[in-house]
């Protein structure tokens, strides 16, 4: 199979999968759990990161933020930054700071979740990536049984040396549209690793000329000529891109027709608590949707 095509294959079935919005996780009727979600990048800005409790599987409400846990982050350099509850369970770094490539984070939360007055700690850790180099982007327009599409490509030299995983983040006139874990575009190395990724489709998107005619379930974005598209590519570990792939495999089940969905997400949390804890390098790349 040629690499372009693999990739074709993958990330549009990637894009079409689906979980719930960050970081609202549901599980089994069984009791509650924290949730801990965050990421840090490479920006330099206030970092942050999200704590709930877990709802059952079948509730739809939003999980129950929890806003009286205490919540830092070391580094294996020596430095720790504290955060503080800002609304709605998120905790905002007290000051600015950028994460740094090699550089090991250590993220440790303090809660009484069990409003006993014992204090239990849960902890994670993540260790930065360095960025994956893209030459470009463009955005190609195509005709897909009848309708005007456009497809979002990608030019990149795949790393040979290493086996990398991918996320894929996109604005649409800086708006970004795909920020939930539902919209998550992410792929793997294994078919091509070491190989030049030559004009890849990262994502299709509806010409809004069409838009009344478009069936719109999968939930599609539409572009008009003279839009801007901005890509972010982000090298992550590979414990977060099966956090991610577990997220849609655990809405959808494996086997939909003959069996309900796995329990398990895979987490790096300790003591019982889901979510995930990464970080990354942010990577853009800019490109404007031509007549």
């Amino acid at each position: 199979m040629k690499p372009c095509l693999f990739w074709i294959f993958l990330l549009t079935g990637f894009q079409f999968f689906s979980c719930t919005a960050p970081i609202d996780i549901q599980t089994r009727n069984s009791e509650p759990v924290p949730v801990i979600y965050g990421y840090l990048t490479d920006e330099v800005k206030n970092q942050y990161i999200r704590i709930t409790k877990s709802s059952p599987y079948f509730q739809e409400a939003e999980n129950q933020f929890i806003s009286n846990a205490k919540v830092w982050v070391t580094s294996s350099t020596g430095r720790e930054y504290p955060f503080l509850h800002d609304a709605n369970g998120f905790y905002v770094s007290q000051r600015r700071f950028s994460a740094v490539p090699n550089v090991t984070y250590h993220l440790s939360v303090e809660i009484d979740f069990m409003n006993d007055g014992v204090i239990e700690l849960y902890e994670a850790e993540t260790t930065m990536l360095p960025k994956v180099l893209v030459d470009s982007i463009n955005v190609t327009s195509i005709n897909i049984m009848g309708f005007l599409h456009y497809s979002l490509n990608i030019f990149m030299q795949e790393p040979p040396e290493t086996d990398n995983y991918y996320l894929f983040k996109y604005f649409i006139n800086d708006t970004i549209s795909n920020d939930k874990i539902s919209d998550l575009i992410i792929a793997d190395d294994e078919m091509i690793n070491g190989e030049y990724i030559d004009g890849v489709s990262i994502r299709y998107f509806n010409a809004a000329s069409d838009q009344e005619e478009i069936d719109d379930d999968w939930g599609m974005y539409y572009v008009n000529p003279g839009d801007r598209i901005r890509l972010q590519i982000l090298n992550i570990e590979k414990g977060y891109y099966t956090f991610i792939r577990d997220c849609s495999t655990e809405k959808y089940g494996s086997n939909p027709f003959f069996g309900g969905p796995p329990s398990n997400i895979h987490t790096n949390l300790s003591n019982g608590a889901i979510g995930y804890f990464s970080s990354y390098g942010i990577q853009a790349k800019v490109a404007i949707v031509s007549e």
